[in-house]
């Protein structure tokens, strides 16, 4: 983490802290951040926010097929596709993050793991903050099997891939999927306040143990978006503004 923080730039990524939007607005405005990025109009930004009404967002290359849309339509879930990776997320209970950056930033960019490693340090010292210990899922041996494996599973959250956040149980607090476009690159995450519930929403839940867990049966009391907010944001802004004042 200190390595991170002492990497910051001078040209530093903008926080933005959004009220929750509707899920292909949310899309929108990542996708302009990302292309202004790799058009050099700004060096990126991290955004925070949630989705209202509640969302299934599925992955960049996901079938349609994945979804219940009969479910959604009864529950009032929208349905959008991200233009990340992964697969399918339901934004309702937790707080989504995405980190838009040059693919050479000295602090979030690298390649694609080396990337994600890096973000997950960010994220898990805002967990931290609010009392929440997680444990990088290690780098699986054979990385084509691992990717394979997980793409033939519908729900983000069953299935936890390299370096996303783990409880000491093994399961799975924060989803990642990451795209790259034009030199620049776009990371999802999402934080959990409740287990996830996404299998609810698709035709064929691939769910398996140990699963999911959210931050509230971590701590075993009633965190408010609020607070899970602004640990995240105290984690990336000790990043972002580690070296205020350097030449």
């Amino acid at each position: 983490m200190s390595d991170l923080v002492g990497a910051a730039t001078r040209q530093r990524l903008e926080l933005i802290i959004d009220a929750p939007a509707p899920g292909d607005e949310n899309m929108r405005r990542d996708v302009a951040l990302l292309e202004a990025c790799a058009h050099g109009e700004i060096p990126g930004a991290v955004r925070l926010y949630g989705f209202a009404p509640a969302c299934l967002s599925l992955g960049r290359m996901q079938p349609l097929d994945d979804v219940d849309l009969d479910a959604c339509a009864r529950d009032g879930v929208d349905v959008v596709r991200r233009p990340s990776g992964g697969r399918a997320v339901l934004h309702d209970q937790e707080v989504t993050y995405s980190v838009i950056c040059r693919s050479t930033d000295p602090v979030f960019g690298g390649r694609v793991l080396e990337s994600c490693s890096r973000i997950h340090q960010v994220v898990a010292a805002g967990l931290v903050a609010l009392g929440v210990s997680t444990i990088p899922r290690a780098m699986p041996p054979n990385l084509r099997r691992d990717a394979r494996e997980g793409a033939a599973v519908a729900d983000c959250f069953a299935r936890p891939a390299a370096h996303e956040l783990l409880d000491d149980r093994g399961r799975k607090l924060v989803g990642s999927a990451q795209a790259r476009r034009g030199g620049a690159l776009l990371q999802h995450g999402s934080v959990l306040l409740e287990s996830p519930r996404a299998a609810g929403y698709l035709r064929e839940s691939a769910a398996t143990s140990p699963g999911g867990v959210g931050v509230r049966e971590l701590l075993g009391r009633e965190v408010t978006r609020d607070e899970l907010v602004d640990a995240l944001a105290a984690g990336f802004s000790l990043v972002l503004e580690g070296d205020r004042g350097s030449t």
